[in-house]
C-alpha cells in the first residue's frame, strides 16, 4: 500500500493542506496519509518505519499574513528537522507544495537539516484552483509510486492479528506456517507449542494471558530497490536486491512489534550495502556488486526473529553516473584512441547504457547477465579486492610526482628561481632532486588543470606570480614552471610548493634557501611528493591560511573558480581575542553562565560572526558566497592554529546560514600531513590515566561496543604508549583523559611522567604512522590548542598527523563530560557505519545540538580528508 507523510502548519487555516490529504486519501486509501499530528504521538522506532515505508515526504508551505515577504522562514511546517534529515538519510522524496504566492526561502537561509526543502523542485497550488492543481499533483504522484505499489514493496505483515484474552475469543487460525504467541499480564511472551496444543477455550488462558498474537512463520521474498552512494559520493549505484526471509523466533517479532516486514528488510539493506558501495568508484560496479553479493550471500541475518538470505542482487550505475561514463568513452572515440574506443562496448555492457552498434537495424539490446557484469552462465567474475581502474583491458597510468627545485645558498640581492615540475613515475628527474607521488592520480582524457602554489616568507621577494596552473594530459608531463624571487634578506627561508585540482588538496614539499651576505651559490636538489588525490571533488572548497607573524595569507581553493591569495597585515595578533572567546565558550560549557538558552545562542553566534567579519578578508568573504552554493565540504589548511574556526558564522546582509559548521562538513589540514582516503579504526586501544575524569571507563565501553573492539586493559603508562606509537602498529588511539594546557603547550599526566607532543618528534620524522593509519581522537579539554615550539606551532594534532595518522580529533575548550561522551559516541558510530570523516563530524554536532546551554558541538576540531572513510 501508497503511503505519504504530510506536514503542513498547525493552527492555519490550511485549505489547501486539508483539500491534498482528501485526494490522498480518495486515490490511495484511508491509512495512506501520516500526519504530523500523528506524528507528535509515534514513537521514535514508529516513525521512522512509518517514514521508510512512505513514498514522500510532503511539504506544504502556507504564505505567513503577518508578514510583508512570502518567503519568510516562519511560513514553513513546524516539521521536526530529525524527520526531513531521517527522510535523506532513507532516500525518501521530499516534495514541497507552494501556495499562492509562497515563496521558495534561499536554501542558503535554512538549517542544514531543512535545506532540502530549498534544493528541490516545487510544486505550486493556487487557492483558486486548487482542486484542478492538487488533482494534477496527485496523477503525478501516482506515476511517480505506481497506482497500489509501495516505495519499498507491498507490506507483508507478520503479526496477523493481536486479540485480547476474553471468554468469547473467536478460534485461531490454523494451519504450518501460523504460530500462537501469547503475553502474559506480567509481559512475558510465550510461544505455543503446535504439536501440543491448548485448547483454545481453556480457562486457564484468560486467567493467565493478556493477548494472543497469530504470528506468519511462511517463506516470503521481496525484491527492494535501492540508490546507494559510489565513492566520494558525487556519483550512485542504483542496486535491486532480491531477499527471502521467514519468522525464526515468533516471541521476537512480537516483542518489537514488527508489523510490515518490507521496512524491516529495506531498512537493513540500506545499512548494510551503504558502507560497501561507498568504497568503490562508478567504474568498479562489477566489484561492488560482488562485494554486496558476498556479504549478504555468507551466511543468514537474524534481525529481531526474522531470518533473511540472499537470492540475487543487480547493480548498475544511476543516470547521472551512466552519462558521465558514456560522455567520457565516446570522448576517446572522438580523440581517436582506438585502444580505448574498443573497450567502449565491453564497458557499455558492464553498465547497462551504452548500446551497440545498430547494424541490423535494431535498437542494439545489452543481455540483461551481461549488463550486470555476469558471463552467460551466470557467474560473477572472480574477485581480487578494489583496484584504480577495473574495466575490461583498462591499466593503471603511471603515477606522477611534484618535484621542486632551488637553489640551497644564494648570496644577499641575488636572484633564484624555484623549478616545479610534475613528473611520471618511471622518468628522468634530476639526481638532486626530492619527489614525492601523487598518490593515485587519474587524468581526466580532455586533461586535469592543477594549480601550483609557491608560499615564501617576506625575506625572499616574489619576482612573479606566486601561483601558476597547468593543464596534465595522459601520456604526456607539462612544460617546468618557474617562481622567481629576489634574496632580500639573510637568513634561512622555508619556500612552500602545493599542488590542487580546484579546492582538492593533492600534495606538498618543500623546499629551504639560505641567504648570506657575501655567500656563494649553491644550486640544491629537488624535492619530491606524490599526487594524492583522483581528481577535484565536486563542491570540495579549502581556505588556506598561513601567518608568518606579522600577516596573515588567505587564499579560497574551489573547483568553480580560481581565486588569487589575499594578504593582509596585521598589528595586533588574534592571541588575546582567541583566549578572550575560548575563556567565555569554556564557561559557557561548564555552565557557569547565568544567560537564557536564547542569550546563549546569540553569544555563541556573535562570537562567530565576530571571528567572520575581523579575522577573514572582504575579498575572500566574498569569494566565499560565490562558491558556498554549491559546496560538499570545507577544508582550513593552515600552519597556525590558535584560531577557533569551526566558530565561524558567516553573514552578509542577505545570507545568514548558521554556524559554517552547521552547513557542511567542516575540518582541518596541518601542513606535512598526508592525505588518505582511509582513517584506520582497526586494533582500537584507549588510553584512560590513573586520574581520569568522570565516566572515562563507560566512555570507552561503549566506543569499544560500537568498534566491536575486544576487552583489553586500557593504556595507563606514558612509556608503554610511546612505545606502542614507535613501533609502527599503533591502532585507532582513544584518549578519555585530561589535558593541561598553557602557553608553554600541552601535556597528558600518566604514570610513569608526562607525555607530551614533543615525544612525537621520532614518529613525526619516520612517518611511523602511516602505514596503520589510524584515527586518533583526544577526548579532553584543550586537545587541539598549540604552543610555539622552536620556528613553528606544535600541538598534538599537528604531531599525529604529521606521523601519518589518518584523522585526529579533539577540543578546542574544556568540555562537559557527559557532552564529550555523546559526541564521541555519535562520531564513532556514524564513522564506523560507513559515513565519511566530514559527515560523521557533522552528525556527531547535530547530535549534540539539544542543549542550547552548552556549546560543546562546536568545540570539536577534526583533521583529514573530509571525503575520508573508515578502514575496519
Amino acid at each position: 500500500m501508497v503511503s505519504f507523510f504530510l506536514s503542513y502548519r498547525s493552527g492555519d487555516d490550511n485549505t489547501v493542506a486539508r483539500l491534498l490529504d482528501d485526494a490522498l486519501t480518495a486515490r490511495f486509501g484511508s491509512d495512506s496519509v501520516v500526519r504530523d499530528d500523528q506524528s507528535a504521538v509515534m514513537s521514535a522506532a514508529e516513525l521512522r518505519r512509518r517514514l521508510s515505508a512512505s513514498a514522500a515526504l510532503i511539504v506544504v508551505i502556507e504564505p505567513d499574513p503577518n508578514r510583508e515577504s512570502a518567503s519568510s522562514l516562519d511560513s514553513l511546517p513546524g516539521l521536526d528537522h530529525h524527520m526531513i534529515a531521517a527522510a535523506r538519510r532513507q532516500q525518501v522524496p521530499v516534495i514541497p507544495v507552494l501556495v499562492d504566492d509562497a515563496e521558495s526561502p534561499p536554501w542558503t537561509r535554512l538549517p542544514g537539516a531543512r535545506r532540502p526543502l530549498g534544493q528541490r523542485d516545487y510544486r505550486r497550488v493556487r487557492t483558486d484552483t486548487a482542486r484542478m492543481d492538487i488533482r494534477r499533483l496527485v496523477d503525478r504522484l501516482t506515476r511517480m509510486v505506481g497506482a497500489g505499489t509501495a516505495t519499498a514493496g507491498s507490506a507483508i505483515p507478520l503479526i496477523l492479528s493481536a486479540e485480547p484474552m476474553r471468554w468469547t475469543l473467536p478460534r485461531p487460525s490454523r494451519g504450518a506456517s501460523m504460530v500462537i504467541v501469547y503475553s502474559t499480564h506480567q509481559g512475558a511472551l510465550e510461544v505455543a507449542d503446535n504439536d501440543r496444543p491448548m485448547a483454545w477455550w481453556h480457562p486457564g488462558l484468560v486467567a493467565r494471558y493478556a493477548t494472543r498474537y497469530e504470528v506468519d512463520t511462511s517463506e516470503h521474498s521481496v525484491v527492494v530497490d535501492l540508490r546507494l552512494p559510489a565513492t566520494g559520493g558525487a556519483y550512485a549505484f542504483e542496486a535491486s536486491i532480491a531477499v527471502g526471509f521467514r519468522v525464526t523466533d515468533p516471541a521476537q517479532v512480537v516483542r518489537h512489534a514488527i508489523t510490515d516486514a518490507t521496512i524491516l528488510v529495506r531498512e537493513f539493506l540500506l545499512d548494510t550495502c551503504q558502507p560497501i558501495t561507498s568504497r568503490y568508484a562508478i567504474d568498479e560496479v562489477i566489484h561492488a556488486e560482488a562485494a554486496i553479493d558476498r556479504r549478504l550471500g555468507r551466511d543468514s541475518s537474524a534481525l529481531y526473529g526474522v531470518t533473511l538470505h540472499l537470492r540475487s542482487v543487480r547493480l548498475s550505475l544511476d543516470e547521472q553516473a551512466a552519462r558521465y561514463v558514456r560522455e567520457r568513452e565516446l570522448q576517446w572515440e572522438r580523440d581517436g584512441q582506438p585502444e580505448r574506443a574498443e573497450q567502449r562496448l565491453e564497458r557499455g555492457r558492464l553498465i547497462g547504457t551504452i548500446k551497440e552498434p545498430d547494424t541490423a537495424g535494431s535498437a542494439g539490446r545489452v543481455d540483461h547477465a551481461v549488463a550486470h557484469g555476469r558471463d552467460a552462465a551466470g557467474a560473477i567474475p572472480t574477485f581480487t579486492g578494489p583496484q584504480t581502474s577495473s574495466l575490461p583491458g583498462a591499466t593503471r597510468a603511471p603515477g606522477r610526482l611534484l618535484v621542486a627545485r632551488a637553489p640551497t645558498q644564494v648570496p644577499a640581492g641575488r636572484d633564484l628561481s624555484v623549478e616545479v615540475r610534475l613528473v611520471s613515475e618511471g622518468r628522468s628527474v634530476h639526481p638532486d632532486a626530492v619527489t614525492a607521488r601523487m598518490r593515485s592520480f587519474l587524468v581526466a582524457e580532455a586533461g586535469t588543470p592543477v594549480t601550483v602554489t609557491v608560499h615564501a616568507p617576506a625575506g625572499l621577494h616574489a619576482e612573479g606570480p606566486l601561483q601558476q596552473t597547468v593543464l596534465v594530459v595522459p601520456d604526456e608531463d607539462p612544460d617546468p614552471i618557474r617562481f622567481g624571487f629576489g634574496a632580500r634578506t639573510p637568513g634561512l627561508h622555508r619556500v612552500d610548493v602545493t599542488a590542487w585540482a580546484g579546492g582538492t588538496f593533492l600534495t606538498e614539499v618543500s623546499v629551504e634557501v639560505s641567504v648570506a651576505d657575501g655567500g656563494p651559490f649553491r644550486d640544491g636538489q629537488s624535492k619530491t611528493a606524490p599526487l594524492g588525490a583522483t581528481r577535484a571533488r565536486p563542491g570540495e572548497v579549502t581556505m588556506e591560511v598561513r601567518f608568518d607573524g606579522s600577516r596573515y595569507t588567505f587564499q579560497l581553493r574551489s573547483d568553480e573558480a580560481l581565486f588569487a591569495p589575499v594578504v593582509e597585515s596585521v598589528t595586533n595578533p588574534p592571541n588575546a581575542a582567541v583566549e578572550n572567546a575560548i575563556r567565555e565558550m569554556q564557561q559557557l560549557a561548564g555552565g557557569g553562565s547565568r544567560y537564557t538558552a536564547t542569550m546563549t545562542r546569540e553569544v555563541i553566534r556573535s562570537a562567530g560572526i565576530q571571528l567572520w567579519s575581523e579575522l577573514v578578508p572582504a575579498d575572500v568573504r566574498d569569494q566565499f558566497w560565490q562558491v558556498g552554493g554549491d559546496m560538499s565540504a570545507f577544508t582550513i589548511a593552515t600552519d597556525h592554529d590558535v584560531v577557533p574556526w569551526e566558530l565561524l558564522y558567516p553573514l552578509s546582509a542577505q545570507r545568514d546560514a548558521g554556524f559554517l559548521v552547521e552547513q557542511v562538513p567542516v575540518v582541518r589540514r596541518t601542513y606535512g600531513q598526508h592525505r588518505t582516503a582511509k582513517v584506520g579504526l582497526r586494533n582500537p586501544r584507549f588510553v584512560v590515566p590513573t586520574k581520569a575524569p568522570t565516566g572515562a571507563h563507560e566512555e570507552i565501553a561503549t566506543i569499544r561496543a560500537i568498534l566491536g573492539a575486544a576487552d583489553s586493559e586500557p593504556i595507563t603508562r606514558a612509556d608503554e604508549l610511546l612505545a606502542l606509537i614507535n613501533s609502527g602498529a599503533l591502532g585507532a588511539t582513544h584518549f578519555a583523559c585530561h589535558n593541561t594546557f598553557s602557553a608553554d603547550g600541552s601535556f597528558i599526566d600518566m604514570d610513569g611522567g608526562r607525555f607530551k607532543p614533543a615525544l612525537l618528534a621520532e614518529a613525526s620524522i619516520r612517518k611511523l604512522l602511516a602505514e596503520t593509519g589510524p584515527l586518533v581522537f583526544i577526548n579532553a579539554c584543550r586537545s587541539a590548542g598549540v604552543a610555539p615550539t622552536y620556528t613553528k606551532m606544535l600541538g598534538w594534532a599537528q604531531q599525529f598527523m604529521s606521523s601519518g595518522a589518518g584523522a585526529f580529533v579533539g577540543t578546542l575548550w574544556a568540555v562537559r563530560s557527559d557532552s564529550s561522551a555523546r559526541f564521541a559516541t555519535a562520531f564513532y558510530s556514524s564513522l564506523a557505519d560507513g559515513a565519511t570523516l566530514g559527515a560523521a563530524a557533522l552528525a556527531a554536532r547535530v547530535e549534540q545540538q539539544d542543549d542550547p546551554l552548552d556549546p560543546t558541538w562546536l568545540a570539536y576540531t577534526v583533521y583529514g580528508d573530509p571525503f575520508a572513510t573508515a578502514a575496519v
